[in-house]
């Protein structure tokens, strides 16, 4: 029987995240729902205390390394005597026992590697959100995945692993608040103007360029309509990511007025910016693990346009609760399809046909529910 949840994740973010960091989300949203009690060890980052107690049921552990610490062991030696996998398997060792304990390892598969070598029996689930090439050292592994999708492509690389699927969420009390009613006039959008909406990265596989050449032709064709991205254009300082951030930039210029660079926004101000859209577009070029900015603009009730690779199109259905984009995707495929999803008259029921698909599945109540009797599932036997 289970008596503790550890969950850990790479040293990037601390938890709760202060930014955009949808693992760290997930794992701070979970945990503190569950009825098992869990501890979360994490890296403390700056401004981030030693410990923080969440609820009756829930604690966050801090790990930090000193700077003189990172430059003598990390960067010069490289022989760290106590590096982040013993320390996450010290705070385990801490608050409960290897007997009554799992470790929940979330998108690295590193990190799993690491405490395994470590602690050759220790009870290890890893989480994946995204598809990477499995590398681990336990073929019949127990692995958590958020959709269909990746479910099959773990299966067919890992045949003896056990994979099962726990979604991603989103905060139904958030989407349940009424938005910021001044929004569109900040932003200098008429009241009845059409607004498109992009939210995502700014990288070449989220599609939004090719989305902006559309939305230049699109904007000679019909009148009164703007474009609102949502992403920071300077996430990246160097590379092909930077390029590419600068060539988005150059088109929103050639654009003009019509297309709004809102720039990055925190996932409590998101809400507000689903709501002034008439259809929310998801233009990926690779195929998408889940995507939380469709699942999040369905339950804002906006209807969304969306690739169909990947876990989309497992919850985007084509005229059910949303539109699916066309492949392949091409400047003109996509007017044709955004005119097709305006021109619908059923827009309006399918986005709340879409809303309440996702409330009913995908709440952060629904997936620490679906997370739990995955748990019990495994370990209770």
């Amino acid at each position: 029987m289970i008596k503790k949840i550890i969950f850990t994740v790479t040293p990037i973010f601390s938890i709760p995240p202060r930014g955009a960091a949808a693992v760290e989300t997930w794992i701070y949203q979970v945990a503190k729902r569950l009825s098992i009690p869990s501890a979360i060890a994490c890296i403390k980052n700056a401004g981030y205390p030693e410990y923080n107690k969440i609820n009756d049921n829930c604690d966050i552990h801090y790990i930090g390394f000193s700077k003189v610490y990172k430059r003598l062991f990390q960067k010069w030696t490289r022989l760290d005597p106590l590096p982040y996998s013993q320390r996450v398997l010290n705070i385990r060792d801490k608050v409960t026992t290897q007997e009554d304990s799992v470790i929940v390892i979330h998108n690295s598969m590193k990190l799993y590697r690491q405490i395994r070598e470590r602690n050759p029996n220790a009870k290890l689930v890893m989480h994946m959100h995204n598809a990477f090439e499995p590398e681990l050292p336990d073929n019949d592994a127990k692995i958590i995945v958020p959709s269909q999708f990746l479910k099959a492509f773990y299966e067919e690389r890992l045949p003896a692993a056990a994979v099962s699927i726990v979604p991603n969420g989103f905060c139904a009390e958030t989407y349940k608040r009424n938005p910021q009613d001044n929004l569109r006039q900040q932003l200098n959008i008429a009241e009845d103007a059409t607004v498109l909406l992009y939210a995502g990265r700014i990288s070449p596989d989220k599609g939004i360029l090719l989305l902006l050449q559309a939305f230049k032709q699109l904007r000679t064709l019909r009148s009164n309509i703007k474009l609102v991205v949502v992403g920071d254009p300077y996430a990246s300082r160097k590379g092909e990511k930077a390029e590419y951030q600068k060539k988005v930039l150059d088109a929103v210029k050639e654009i003009g007025t019509d297309c709004i660079m809102a720039g990055g926004q925190s996932p409590d101000q998101m809400h507000n910016f689903y709501h002034i859209a008439d259809l929310v577009i998801v233009p990926s070029q690779v195929e998408e693990a889940f995507c939380m900015v469709a699942v999040e603009a369905m339950a804002a009730g906006k209807a969304v346009l969306a690739s169909k690779k990947g876990g989309i199109s497992e919850f985007v259905l084509d005229g059910i609760t949303g539109y699916h984009l066309a492949e392949p995707m091409s400047s003109d495929s996509i007017i044709n399809d955004i005119k097709r999803a305006l021109a619908d008259k059923e827009r309006h029921q399918i986005a709340e046909k879409a809303k309440s698909l996702v409330f009913s599945k995908y709440s952060w109540e629904n997936v620490a529910q679906r997370f739990e009797e995955q748990m019990k599932s495994w370990f209770d036997k």
